[in-house]
């Protein structure tokens, strides 16, 4: 894919596609780490630190050697706060978070540009990375969240079943899709989307080594700190991973824990169409490339569900960041109609 062989990417221009992938990851690197600087002088306003001030809280937890999950509680898994621990202990908790994010989006982009290459061409790879780079500022990705982090397994879990021919590709698939749920509950989602594809493929004989490659990295993650800090504060990471999501989903507060869910229809329509409405470019050009050509393969079909089920968390919350999970897939869409060599 990316040899040295000669294409035709662009009219009238025959770069190497090496040389292309290069330039490439270069313009999106350019882009990504610019907007993270850019994100860096934003940091004094309150409403762009408040989740930020949470995880790094509970990171400053293990760092002082108290215990995640009783001394301190936040409705996250614990992967977020156990890599904020190591800019935590450097002392370099905005740069280090932001550098971090920065990485995650980074390698999300080479993904999506991968993918979007193998099935359209070396130009479509390109446009899904930068739309993808571009309108991730819009969904708040180059702040230090959790979702950044969980994306980049989400991709690599969608790499590694649909884009590999790797024996061990259902349990790679499966290792990544764990490593993602281990820093952002939503990304269960991508259990039954997997499996979904697998179905539409003939191959979902092969589910167990899917469902077994997911619990492998949870049962890490949660067998340590059921190790390290003992069973109290073990449950309690499972209880304030997974457990208080029909408090999450029904009540306004968590304890000291605001979530603000709003209780007006009105306010939430109105929530609903604002959020929506920042990215109602990318969601034509999504639509229209589904409508103008209704034939869909498996694939797209996977992109199409993707699509709609990372964005109906904008139902459970109106928070912006809720729509970085959906973004890859509703870029892949909309690079379709831009086929190429």
């Amino acid at each position: 894919m990316y040899g040295g062989e000669k294409g035709e990417g662009l009219p009238n221009l025959h770069v190497s596609d090496r040389a292309y992938f290069i330039g490439s990851a270069m313009l999106l690197a350019i882009v990504i780490f610019g907007l993270v600087l850019v994100t860096s002088t934003l940091m004094e306003s309150e409403w762009t630190t408040y989740d930020m001030q949470r995880f790094y809280a509970m990171a400053q937890v293990i760092v002082d050697g108290a215990t995640p999950y009783l001394d301190y509680q936040d409705p996250k898994p614990p992967l977020i706060f156990f890599t904020l621990a190591v800019p935590t202990l450097l002392g370099q908790k905005l740069l280090g978070g932001l550098i971090l994010v920065g990485i995650s989006n980074f390698a999300s982009a080479l993904l999506l540009m991968a993918m979007a290459w193998r099935l359209y061409g070396r130009f479509s790879g390109l446009l899904a990375g930068l739309l993808f780079t571009l309108n991730v500022a819009w969904a708040q990705g180059y702040f230090v969240l959790t979702e950044p982090f969980a994306l980049t397994f989400i991709l690599l879990s969608t790499y590694a079943l649909m884009f590999t021919e790797n024996r061990w590709k259902y349990v790679l698939a499966g290792l990544s899709a764990g490593v993602g749920i281990g820093f952002k509950q939503y990304a269960l989602f991508l259990i039954p989307l997997l499996l979904f594809f697998m179905y539409r493929r003939g191959e979902l004989k092969k589910a167990p080594e899917l469902l077994v490659g997911i619990l492998i990295p949870l049962a890490i993650i949660f067998g340590a700190i059921f190790l390290a800090y003992g069973p109290t504060a073990g449950a309690a990471s499972l209880y304030w991973s997974y457990g208080v999501a029909g408090t999450y989903l029904s009540e306004s507060n968590m304890g000291d824990v605001t979530s603000y869910r709003a209780t007006d229809p009105l306010i939430l329509a109105a929530n609903i169409i604002m959020a929506v409405t920042v990215f109602t470019s990318l969601l034509l050009f999504a639509a229209a490339s589904v409508v103008r050509d209704g034939h869909l393969s498996p694939l797209e079909e996977y992109f199409v569900l993707a699509s709609l089920l990372f964005a109906g968390t904008i139902l459970i919350r109106q928070y912006l960041h809720y729509w970085i999970l959906a973004l890859p897939f509703l870029a892949l869409l909309s690079t379709r109609p831009f086929r190429g060599p």
